[in-house]
């Protein structure tokens, strides 16, 4: 299993069908390729889901039907959520730091704590990061080269999008079942024992204050679905957004309340509305949570 080859043999087939140009640098230790899935481009629904299967190491499927988004995870969820698709590479871009997510931060073990914990590694030549930004200026070469002498690998892909745009809402939505099994990472369940997960949630509508609508979104109406090996019944009354003394609570409220700082915010904010779990082991299934207004 080497997600990263086979993320970026899937973002390779996407870049040849929607004939996407590639801005390529060489450097003195490999080439990196960044590709505008959200910036200077627009894109439609299908390629925002490609970008998030990806962003988990290839290892989860996203679809948007009806004006909602569901995510399947079939195996190794900790490894697509909190390997991968967890935004945990802060990149410095300028005065700005870009939020890093993908297979890539395998290779470069962002951040060591969880990349440790959960315990799988893999060395590639390939490696695939995504950048979220909040602006229109693209990675320097120099910010590029630094990243790829981190993964140690000889290409680096790094897919960038804008927060507002189709392809940014897709993939913040897509968080949904990550922002589950965070919370569960959080209350030191061992999330290596989750089997499956699934995940669903309505998307807000597309504007200038999508940052803060689609975190609304997950923490109040965001649904999760996981099968374990062993289940501790307390805990899924603990692992819902309610529970938390930030309930009430607008995601912008509490943002600012952090000084603006995406790394700064409370992990306890992160946490789906409902959770319902499956005891492979035993059969019970234990459901906790409903859905809210902010």
């Amino acid at each position: 299993m080497n997600l990263n080859q086979k993320s970026c043999s899937i973002l390779k087939k996407l870049i040849e069908k929607e004939d996407i140009d590639v801005i390529e640098y060489d450097t003195d230790h490999g080439t990196v390729f960044l590709i505008d899935f959200g910036i200077k481009n627009e894109f439609h629904e299908d390629v925002g889901e490609k970008i998030a299967k990806v962003c988990m190491g290839s290892l989860g499927s996203v679809k948007i039907n009806d004006n909602e988004i569901y995510v399947k995870i079939p195996k190794n969820p900790s490894i697509a959520t909190m390997s991968c698709q967890m935004a945990g590479w802060s990149i410095k871009l300028n005065r700005i730091n870009a939020l890093g997510s993908g297979p890539a931060r395998i290779l470069a073990k962002k951040p060591s704590s969880i990349i440790e914990r959960i315990g799988y590694h893999e060395k590639s030549d390939r490696a695939l990061l995504i950048l979220e930004l909040e602006t229109d200026v693209f990675p320097s070469v120099n910010v590029c080269r630094n990243i790829l002498i981190e993964t140690e690998a000889n290409e680096l892909y790094i897919p960038i999008f804008k927060i507002k745009s189709t392809t940014g809402l897709i993939n913040i939505m897509a968080r949904v079942v990550e922002v589950g099994i965070f919370r569960l990472y959080n209350l030191d369940y061992d999330i290596n024992g989750i089997r499956y997960a699934e995940g669903r949630c309505i998307i807000p509508e597309l504007d200038d204050d999508i940052m803060f609508k689609s975190n609304d979104a997950i923490i109040y109406n965001g649904r999760v679905k996981i099968e374990v090996n062993e289940w501790n019944p307390e805990l899924a009354e603990r692992a819902i957004f309610s529970s938390s003394k930030f309930y009430g609570k607008s995601f912008r409220e509490i943002f600012e309340q952090c000084g603006c700082d995406f790394y700064n915010i409370n992990p306890d904010i992160f946490a789906p509305a409902v959770l319902e779990v499956e005891d492979i082991s035993s059969g019970e299934v234990y459901r906790a949570g409903k859905c809210h207004s902010p």
